[in-house]
């Protein structure tokens, strides 16, 4: 070797990208802390957390160790995700301004996306909720 580094590219992110994307992915899917892998895989909670801030990829050793405690391939440590895809719906019968708000935030990251549906169903949930009690105040008048 020469002593340079080489940067892969895989479509417009790097291989260490997509690694870091992915084990913080699986750990998270895991329901596991940063803490808890380094216990589990043996590699120490701060090279856990170089790993998912797209720091380097680690030796063999170390990446079938990761695998291991998250309980998937090595593979998937470098597979890059796959689109989600959505049914094709009839949008005719609302307006365009919604319809182009809808494909904006099906456009967002995976992340963004459920934040804003957490807070889209907080919000109609309290929605609902004074709608109801608005209601049965109404049904006492009467």
């Amino acid at each position: 070797m020469d002593g340079r580094i080489y940067t892969v590219f895989m479509g417009n992110k790097t291989i260490a990208q997509i690694f870091a994307e992915n084990v913080t992915k699986y750990r998270k899917r895991k329901g596991i802390s940063q803490y808890e892998l380094a216990d589990i895989s043996g590699i120490s909670r701060g090279m856990i957390s170089h790993y998912e801030r797209e720091g380097s990829i680690p030796p063999a050793d170390r990446l079938q160790s990761l695998a291991d405690s998250l309980d998937i391939p090595v593979y998937k440590l470098f597979k890059q995700p796959e689109k989600e895809s959505y049914p094709e719906t009839d949008f005719s019968g609302i307006d365009p301004r919604s319809v182009k708000k809808l494909k904006d935030i099906l456009s967002l990251p995976g992340d963004d996306r459920n934040d804003l549906y957490r807070i889209l169903n907080k919000m109609l949930r309290k929605n609902q909720l004074e709608k109801e009690n608005s209601e049965a105040l109404r049904a006492r008048r009467v």
